[in-house]
């Protein structure tokens, strides 16, 4: 293994720590905000109102965060029957081809988000923090850019058998 392959593992696996951690503690957040106004409204009758915003926005960055690392385990719906019965070659172009319109349609998101972007940044702010939107916002293109990430780390890692289909070394030589 060359020192690049390793540094360039390192970083790997470095991208998709940060995006965990950031997922686990948006996630953990969101629930002790939840549970903070449930226990707030129910046991003091007094609704606690930025736990509701801060949660909403903390369940946004989950999603938008947590679909790249579904894609990373492979635990998008997918209908793959037939595709796995493909010869490797032809599998091996049409993952691309899935991929390319993956990648396309997220490419797509962070055009589209960008004026968002500027209008959160200009104009808009949250209802009850006054937190500035853009901040929010900014989910959509980081979450795209990462999921676009992990769909071509699928395409190289699954390069061998990118529809899961297992295939002997000899009928491989013979495709």
């Amino acid at each position: 293994m060359t020192a690049t392959r390793i540094i360039l593992g390192r970083i790997i696996k470095g991208i998709r720590a940060v995006f965990t951690v950031v997922v686990v503690v948006c996630f953990a957040y969101m629930t002790l905000a939840v549970l903070a106004q449930v226990f707030g409204r129910y046991v003091f009758n007094y609704s606690i109102s930025w736990t509701e915003e801060t949660a909403k926005f903390a369940q946004i960055w989950v999603v938008l965060l947590g679909a790249g690392i579904t894609m990373r385990r492979g635990l998008h719906v997918a209908v793959d029957a037939l595709a796995a019965m493909l010869p490797l070659r032809m599998a091996r172009v049409l993952s691309i081809v899935v991929a390319a319109g993956g990648i396309w349609f997220l490419g797509v998101v962070v055009y589209g988000s960008l004026p968002l972007i500027e209008l959160g940044w200009m104009y808009e702010r949250s209802p009850v923090l006054l937190v500035p939107m853009w901040t929010i916002y900014l989910c959509l293109p980081i979450g795209a850019i990462y999921f676009a990430f992990e769909i071509v780390m699928s395409a190289i890692e699954r390069w061998d058998q990118p529809f899961g289909q297992r295939k002997s070394p000899d009928v491989e030589s013979a495709s």
